[in-house]
């Protein structure tokens, strides 16, 4: 289960508020935190850089954040970093009491290690990595595991088939597809072996010969051909 052991972080509120006044912030070593809560007004912290970077890498659903000494148990929202540098920009929490039901999203981890498709040869083609769940706010497990070592070729796991912790609820179409487990696309292409006789290519025609226009036998194409130099015709009448 998620813990806030040793994820507590210091804040202090800030008044100035805007894109000026965020860039400022950042620019001496501040990271913009605010904090939600349901049915209250938002509150606005400074969080140091450094917290903040802790905070991104290691916070997966709760963290404590200590404002003038009284803590907050806070879920991880939107983390928005820069494109270009990865600096972070803003944080986003949410306010949750310990006690009260929540809805998260929890990251489905397949065990594919004795699946009788990958021996085979399949490989596990994942189409949803998160499952989002209802549970209470201090009962957030780190992960959904899913073992795979009865799923066969061809075969597809949806999510009411991924085992969920007691206390847990769905959240997700339980028809939604999770994974399958699959063939995979063949996408070498096979060289020539050695021995294998090569195509031979067609001849090219003799130099100066020309390619016939009719058939052998064609009366229409024997009409229209010329006589050879000298030759009299057939049929003609001698004189």
């Amino acid at each position: 289960m998620s813990a806030i052991a040793n994820t507590s972080y210091n804040a202090t509120p800030r008044t100035a508020l805007g894109t000026t006044a965020a860039r400022k912030l950042r620019t001496a070593g501040g990271v913009p935190l605010t904090i939600s809560r349901r049915g209250q007004p938002s509150q606005h912290l400074t969080l140091d850089a450094k917290s903040a970077a802790h905070l991104k890498a290691h916070v997966v659903h709760l963290c404590e954040i200590q404002i003038d000494g009284k803590p907050v148990t806070a879920l991880r929202g939107e983390i928005a970093t820069d494109c270009l540098t990865d600096q972070i920009k803003h944080i986003d929490l949410i306010a949750v009491e310990p006690g009260s039901e929540i809805e998260v999203e929890v990251a489905v981890t397949p065990d594919a290690r004795d699946c009788p498709g990958v021996k085979t040869g399949g490989i596990v083609e994942r189409r949803l990595r998160f499952l989002r769940v209802a549970c209470k706010a201090d009962a957030i497990p780190d992960g959904l595991s899913l073992d795979l070592s009865k799923t066969q070729m061809g075969e597809t796991i949806v999510a009411s088939q991924v085992p969920l912790p007691k206390g847990l609820r769905l959240i997700t179409n339980p028809k939604a597809l999770v994974l399958s487990v699959v063939i995979p696309r063949a996408t070498k292409v096979e060289e020539p072996k050695p021995g294998d006789a090569p195509v031979a290519a067609a001849a090219a025609p003799a130099d100066g010969a020309k390619a016939a226009d009719a058939k052998a036998g064609d009366p229409k194409a024997a009409a229209g051909a010329k006589p050879a130099a000298g030759a009299k015709p057939a049929d003609a009448k001698k004189k």
